[in-house]
């Protein structure tokens, strides 16, 4: 399929030199970006914004000049300018001529490029406290973090996902002790920040079962918290691993804490921040001179017992990551983490690392709603509602589909009821069944005896009306569509356009006759539009990792 992207950048740049603007203006440095409505064209440049200033004209008058340059071809169909000076370009017709041919010949590559060749990203997301199980949070944090993994790929980078298991500190020793004032039938023992969720008596109920466990419960308390720690640890774990393959998230890496700890890189991570002059001692404690760089106010990273804060491994994790020699990190948080995150770049960039290759994105917490009503409770955790009674209730397709409905920055209230139902008002039964009624549609062509269906049969005299080019259109755009995702960490987009797509194909079937068309030539067209409609739906939710089921 021609490069239309590269055609016009290049076209763009040889009108910006004969209009004499900048003689060393590059292809390269063209942006063109996707219009959010097709009323304006197929891609969008705004180029005569950006050289305004240097030509000393006014972008409307800028854009016209360049505008009357950039004579139609088989690429461009027309150019026009909206928006004051932007110059939006609606694509020529050898574009819909090639684009059924270009989603046959690439199947279930098609949409995949190499603009982030070379590129190594170390992921990190979902980490959900050790001491209880995955949670709602924890499931929209998985619903992002691994298509944007997927569409990081699809972009030829290579991704590496990372669950980061925070098993040191006191939150797990009280998570024993929890486990013991179970195991001793004493209530009064559950420290103060301790658990009382059930998931605690299941897991005393395990500890029970061990081989040594009356050995455990009689010896020093050292020996015996240590044990049941890693007892209710590993335990937790393995929960947790398990509501991640449910939700169809794998992780190449788990992370613990404790490992930074042992090796020592901690103290080494201390050293390095004392070495670098910002850090200073106030009773006792070690501080961080956080406000150095702009924070509210400075941080500690020793306590006066000796014990490092949260801030301190963290800083300890993230320089492990930056010498494992990756091009980006990107770690995903909640809300709830933000300030931290702060810190976390102040701290790696007093200690000379370039945090620009760092990016924190952070996910904002999920309301649950039933009937209209907020939902809190859960049966297992007492206060919220876990990752599994989720995926359990509305499935997994579900599940990650409504959690791309909004950006992670976005609060969501997430309908229960609706994410349930089986009508088009849902979004992803509304995708789903589109690329199912597409695949009955391709089925009953085979049960007519009609051949199956190639570019090479399609004639684009067979697909002008504006429900065909509309799907067209959208075919075209998908490649484009995922590298901006891909580029922006905004797989949520992808999400959109299944939802557009799917809409545009419901009109286009819902118009026209396939199967029984006038005559054969026109059958064929238009099936062969089916069967680049169906695949890229099914590429789509792939992305998304969602099913792509051929009946419903």
């Amino acid at each position: 399929m021609t490069d239309v992207r590269a055609h016009i950048r290049s076209r763009i740049a040889e009108a910006v030199i004969a209009e004499g603007l900048d003689q060393g203006f590059t292809a390269e440095g063209v942006v063109l970006e996707l219009p959010r409505e097709f009323a304006h064209g197929d891609l969008a440049c705004p180029v005569a914004f950006g050289l305004a200033r240097t030509a000393r004209k006014a972008p409307p008058e800028l854009a016209a000049r360049l505008a009357a340059r950039l004579v139609p071809d088989a690429v461009i169909g027309r150019v026009e300018i909206a928006g004051g000076a932007y110059l939006n370009f609606f694509l020529g017709d050898v574009i819909w001529t090639e684009v059924l041919a270009a989603v046959e010949s690439a199947g279930e590559s098609y949409g995949r490029g190499t603009t982030m060749a070379g590129e190594r990203f170390l992921v990190e997301f979902v980490s959900g406290n050790p001491t209880g199980p995955l949670v709602v949070a924890n499931a929209r944090h998985a619903a992002f973090g691994d298509p944007l993994c997927r569409c990081l790929e699809a972009a030829g980078a290579k991704v590496e996902r990372e669950y980061y298991v925070n098993d040191a500190g006191q939150q797990v020793r009280n998570l024993a002790l929890s486990v013991e004032a179970h195991l001793r039938n004493d209530p009064s023992l559950i420290p103060k920040d301790g658990y009382k969720g059930e998931y605690v008596k299941e897991m005393s109920a395990t500890a029970m079962k061990l081989p040594d466990i009356d050995a455990i419960l009689a010896g020093p308390e050292t020996g015996r918290i240590e044990r049941l720690k890693q007892h209710s640890l590993n335990q937790m774990l393995e929960s947790q691993k398990t509501d991640i393959e449910r939700m169809r998230v794998r992780f190449d890496t788990f992370f613990r804490e404790k490992s930074l700890h042992d090796s020592g890189e901690v103290m080494a991570a201390f050293e390095l921040l004392k070495s670098k002059g910002v850090v200073f001692e106030n009773e006792g404690a070690k501080w961080f001179k956080a406000t150095d760089y702009g924070d509210e106010k400075d941080r500690v990273l020793i306590k006066s017992d000796g014990a490092p804060t949260y801030t301190l491994p963290d800083v300890a994790y993230h320089i492990n990551k930056y010498r494992r020699g990756y091009t980006k990190l990107i770690t995903i948080v909640g809300a709830d983490h933000q300030t931290e995150m702060k810190t976390l770049r102040s701290a790696l960039s007093a200690a000379g690392f370039d945090v620009s290759r760092l990016e924190v994105i952070i996910v904002q917490f999920v309301n649950l709603k039933r009937g209209g009503e907020k939902v809190v409770m859960s049966k297992r955790a007492g206060n919220v509602v876990l990752l599994s009674e989720l995926v359990d209730e509305v499935g997994v397709d579900a599940t990650r589909f409504f959690f791309l409905l909004r950006a992670p920055n976005s609060h969501f209230d997430f309908d229960l009821d609706l994410a349930k139902a089986t009508t088009q008002d849902n979004p992803v039964y509304y995708v789903q069944y589109s690329h199912a009624r597409l695949c009955s549609v391709m089925a009953h062509a085979r049960e007519q005896g009609l051949p199956e269906p190639s570019a090479a049969s399609a004639r684009l005299d067979d697909l002008t009306d504006p429900e065909s080019r509309q799907v067209l259109r959208k075919l075209a755009r998908y490649p484009f569509l995922v590298e901006k995702a891909a580029a922006g960490r905004a797989p949520q987009l992808v999400a959109h356009e299944m939802l557009e797509l799917a809409q545009s194909v419901h009109q286009f079937y819902t118009r026209w006759r396939i199967v029984g068309a006038e005559n054969r030539e026109l059958e064929m067209s238009r099936l062969a539009l089916v069967a680049a409609a169906r695949r890229v739906i099914a590429n789509g939710l792939e992305l998304l990792g969602v099913g792509a089921p051929e009946r419903m």
